[in-house]
């Protein structure tokens, strides 16, 4: 479904502003990332790998797409219907055919590939407008009732893979693509933080993750399930990473440096007694059109803007806390929120957060 043609004007005259300060004569639109968040439309058959089924070419006074003989007709016809764009087709069979358009309409300009321009053009993407806010909290809405759903349906003696199974069966039904859904149970969440589901069984504790796309726009979340009373231990690893998790998201406000919110997270680290957990996984970033549009690290120096989305993710061995949030002027909002999740109160600097607790069954 292509966007409102206000919207896709907003996001060309984006890139137009680009291919000025670059000083270029056109772009071309070649991968699935882009296409979605200029158009709307959906840009691939296979969804493996980066390239879309056909390119936007976008010229100072003109739009167009180039597509081959199959995908022509349905990308304008359902996907891009609606939006001032000129279909230039060429035959599939003729491994010419696409230089050879690409020339003709381009008149040997000078062009840059968006893969090509990385992040610079990438960063065209960060600032949402409304509409875009309003369809990620759609999304977070959804991926945070995956998680729920499937954080009371699991038994003990499910395996890995069928838990992860049910992650991606409860996103089919919202409509979301469960893109990451993994799983840990029991003393292998010590071992991985990148735990992609095998067939262990679960005796008593699981870690469910998912990373969701609906719209383009991804939203992540992380929930903890245990079948009977956790640990002492565990439960302190849990109360000093959702304390981590606090300070990180508390101090994601407009205007800070994203390495000076890294740094408020590696103090949180050590003050709850786990300094150089953090070393072992990445703490999150910002989101979007991607899962993470960039991680944070003692290095990047973009600053946040209000109306971005955030998603943290900080870990200590066995456990882990992520959702995704808003920046919001005052006190970020959490998108992701589970309405039918135990919760439990963290202060950091005065902000109070709720943030999910183990679920006991």
């Amino acid at each position: 479904m292509a966007w409102h043609s206000d919207e896709f004007q907003e996001k060309v005259a984006r890139v137009r502003g680009l291919m000025s300060n670059e000083g270029l004569e056109g772009v071309l639109v070649t991968s699935q990332t882009n296409f979605l968040w200029l158009t709307g439309g959906r840009p691939y058959i296979n969804t493996v790998g980066d390239k879309a089924c056909a390119d936007i070419l976008i010229m100072p006074d003109a739009i167009y797409l180039l597509a081959n003989n199959i995908e022509a007709d349905r990308l304008m016809n359902e996907e891009l219907a609606g939006l001032p764009i000129e279909t230039v087709r060429y035959d599939w069979w003729d491994s010419n055919g696409f230089a050879t358009k690409l020339t003709e309409v381009s008149g040997g300009k000078a062009l840059a590939l968006d893969s090509a321009l990385g992040i610079k053009f990438a960063k065209l993407r960060w600032n949402l407008t409304p509409v875009e806010l309003a369809r990620f909290k759609e999304t977070c809405r959804d991926v945070g009732s995956v998680l729920e759903s499937v954080a009371w349906q699991i038994r003990p003696g499910d395996s890995e893979i069928e838990m992860a199974n049910m992650i991606k069966v409860e996103a089919i039904r919202h409509r979301v693509e469960a893109n990451v859904a993994l799983v840990a149970v029991d003393d292998r969440t010590l071992q991985y933080r990148h735990p992609v589901p095998t067939e262990k069984r679960m005796e008593k504790y699981a870690m469910l993750v998912i990373s969701g796309q609906k719209h383009g726009l991804y939203a992540s979340a992380s929930r903890l399930v245990h079948f009977g009373t956790p640990s002492s231990e565990l439960r302190r690893k849990h109360r000093a990473v959702l304390a981590v998790d606090a300070a990180l998201i508390a101090s994601t406000v407009p205007g800070t440096l994203l390495k000076d919110v890294f740094a408020t997270g590696m103090a949180a680290y050590k003050e709850v007694g786990f300094e150089g957990e953090w070393v072992n996984h990445h703490q999150g970033g910002l989101a979007g059109y991607g899962s993470r549009e960039i991680k944070a690290d003692m290095h990047t120096v973009d600053s946040v803007k209000n109306g971005q989305v955030f998603a943290w993710n900080p870990t200590i061995a066995g456990v882990k806390s992520e959702d995704t949030i808003l920046v919001a002027d005052h006190t970020p909002q959490i998108l992701t929120n589970s309405s039918n999740f135990p919760t439990v109160e963290i202060c950091y600097k005065n902000i109070v957060l709720k943030r999910p607790d183990i679920l006991v069954r």
